[in-house]
């Protein structure tokens, strides 16, 4: 009963009723203080248009009321979920974000329609991305590692022997081939597609007019002679122009994307721990190596 005739716990008391009261009294002015969700026209015409992609046509004004509704709901369990810390180290959500900011940067970098002079000099300081492919024309024998034990051995013996031999002598030697023996005029491409990439390469290293082998295919082994080989030639500006621009426009996107990403890495601090040290180390050049 003593403490209670304190003029300190009197004031007290009375702030406290006094702050209730004004918390209370004003509590209706304090509602305008609440976050806005707006809807405006873009957000109608955005929902409308994806609507009507679709299902063919306009929704109706309850199905628009009804869409409208949706937006909002997302919106407000969207907004409720980052309050709650939900989108925080989630790993859906930041590529979701970060493939957005992809998209926003792509759009941001398209470059204008560049000039005729801008194309031939591009075109004339990358000369070997518009070289066609060599192509060769070749007769090979085929020996088949599935019907013979020894097939690179069974090959060996007919190149010792195939000076004394004409082509129809020796391609009786071999085993039968699905197609020709003489493939003519045909790409390194087309070569590695159909016998593999290790045969394509080193059959376009062979000299011309001798026999070679045994060279290795996906299916067995090979004796190969070239008959001819059209070297890999630039092709005309007005034959690629096309690639050219395309190739042009892939350049200036990815110069602006490293400009972007460069002012991003001055712009935040990245720290990190002893044992992540060296992977940061360098960040700016393998960020860039790898766009």
């Amino acid at each position: 009963m003593k403490l209670l005739k304190e003029p300190l716990i009197h004031f007290t008391i009375a702030g406290v009723v006094l702050f209730v009261a004004h918390a209370w009294l004003n509590g209706d002015a304090g509602a305008s203080d609440r976050p806005e969700i707006r809807i405006n026209d873009g957000h109608l015409r955005w929902i409308s248009e994806t609507w009507a992609g679709q299902w063919r046509r306009e929704p109706t004004d309850e199905e628009l009321r009804g869409l409208v509704a949706e937006l909002v709901k997302e919106e407000l369990l969207a907004r409720e979920a980052r309050a709650l810390g939900l989108d925080q180290d989630d790993t859906v959500v930041r590529r979701r974000l970060a493939q957005k900011m992809t998209f926003l940067i792509e759009d941001t970098a398209r470059i204008a329609e560049p000039t005729e002079n801008d194309l031939r000099q591009f075109y004339g300081a990358h000369l070997d991305r518009f070289r066609g492919e060599v192509q060769l024309s070749f007769t090979h024998v085929f020996f088949s590692s599935s019907k013979r034990t020894k097939a690179a051995d069974d090959a060996r013996h007919v190149l010792a022997v195939s000076d004394g031999l004409d082509e129809t002598a020796i391609l009786d030697q071999g085993d039968p081939w699905l197609t020709a023996a003489r493939l003519d005029d045909v790409r390194v491409g087309d070569i590695a597609a159909q016998f593999g990439p290790a045969f394509a390469r080193a059959v376009v290293a062979l000299p011309a007019g001798e026999w070679h082998g045994p060279i290795e295919s996906a299916y067995g082994q090979h004796l190969v002679r070239v008959s001819e080989v059209v070297p890999a030639v630039v092709k005309p500006f007005a034959e690629v122009k096309s690639a050219v621009r395309e190739q042009w426009r892939d350049e200036q996107r990815r110069r602006y994307e490293r400009r972007y990403f460069a002012e991003l890495l001055r712009k935040y601090e990245i720290v990190a721990e002893a044992t992540a040290e060296p992977l940061v180390s360098g960040l700016a050049e393998t960020m860039e190596d790898a766009r």
